[in-house]
């Protein structure tokens, strides 16, 4: 199955505030979301009805800070082959 990732408007500050290793880290999580965001390197989290998950990338070599990216996931509707991963929260800190 394939994966698509989306990352809001909204959002775009926050990835330009990064320093070069943030987004880089940023980008490969989004990189291996688009793989399989159900990785064993990701959490659930608990919330009803529907499927909100976590991912923490390791701390950056230029600054030490850590980034986690809340996702949701959208499974493929219908006889659609690929699903959808929603960025919807992206935290930055040690």
């Amino acid at each position: 199955m394939t994966w698509t990732v989306q990352v809001p408007r909204r959002l775009y500050p926050e990835f330009a505030h990064l320093s070069p290793d943030g987004r880089r880290a940023v980008h490969d999580a989004l990189a291996a979301l688009a793989e399989d965001p159900r990785s064993p390197a990701s959490s659930a989290e608990p919330v009803q009805a529907i499927e909100l998950r976590r991912l923490t990338t390791r701390p950056t070599t230029d600054t030490g800070v850590t980034i986690t990216l809340l996702y949701r996931v959208h499974p493929p509707l219908g006889r659609a082959k690929t699903g959808r991963v929603e960025i919807v929260f992206l935290i930055v800190g040690p």
